[in-house]
């Protein structure tokens, strides 16, 4: 019998809104409900559900010595990155998050529980926050990140990437593959029909962040990990 988590779990990104991250104190009182199914913190060991240090920045369903499900392990496939969006998204209805992302209606999540209320999810994502390693403070002031993209679909495309609107990298990624730009701070990545066609589908990217393309369509109606919720 499939065992129903009931608790957050989650199991890395586009950034083009601002930090989510509110109030840690309240987001460790609301956790604690949730400790008996999740471990966070040094030394955690996966439970019912896998270990939560780091999770902000992991790929999804990423974890050592977990079992995830299958339409996780698929979301792991199709480049899909916990960063505070993703998570705070995803903690609302697992479930139709993963179907969304993965474009499949039979896709499930293990977790049946739902955080409906959104500043107790920002409150959470900003606990799980603090336990991940942050960017290095010098390096995060000059704005010296790249931006990425992820071909999570499964054809083999031509893709672009750039920061501040220069220093712009092209390349052929199969399924899977990654690519970043040369530059530093925020930009775009772009995914091209074929290598001689001259528009395309472009998501915006902060600084350090990346996206994943999950299917392609023309006139810019690509899914986007970022724009599937």
């Amino acid at each position: 019998m499939r065992v129903l988590v009931t608790c957050i779990a989650l199991s890395a990104t586009l950034f083009t809104t601002p930090t989510l991250a509110q109030d840690a104190e309240a987001g460790e009182d609301l956790f604690r409900r949730c400790a008996s199914c999740h471990k966070i913190g040094e030394d955690a060991q996966n439970a019912v559900g896998p270990v939560l240090t780091g999770v902000i920045g992991r790929a999804a369903g990423s974890y050592e010595g977990y079992g995830y499900s299958r339409s996780m392990t698929a979301a792991n496939e199709a480049g899909l990155v916990w960063s505070e969006e993703t998570v705070f998204d995803y903690l609302e209805n697992p479930t139709k998050y993963l179907r969304a992302v993965l474009d499949d209606p039979r896709a499930r999540a293990k977790m049946s529980f739902k955080l409906r209320d959104e500043e107790d999810r920002r409150n959470v994502v900003a606990y799980l926050a603090t336990f991940s390693t942050p960017m290095d403070e010098a390096s995060a002031a000059e704005g010296e990140t790249s931006v990425c993209v992820v071909n999570g679909s499964d054809e083999t495309r031509l893709f672009a990437a750039e920061s501040n609107g220069e220093n712009r990298v092209t390349g052929t990624l199969a399924p899977g593959e990654t690519l970043c730009s040369e530059g530093a701070g925020d930009g775009m990545v772009t995914v091209f029909e074929a290598p001689d066609h001259l528009e395309g589908c472009t998501r915006l990217v902060s600084a350090g962040g990346q996206d994943a393309l999950l299917k392609y369509a023309d006139f810019d109606r690509c899914a986007w990990t970022s724009n599937t919720n």
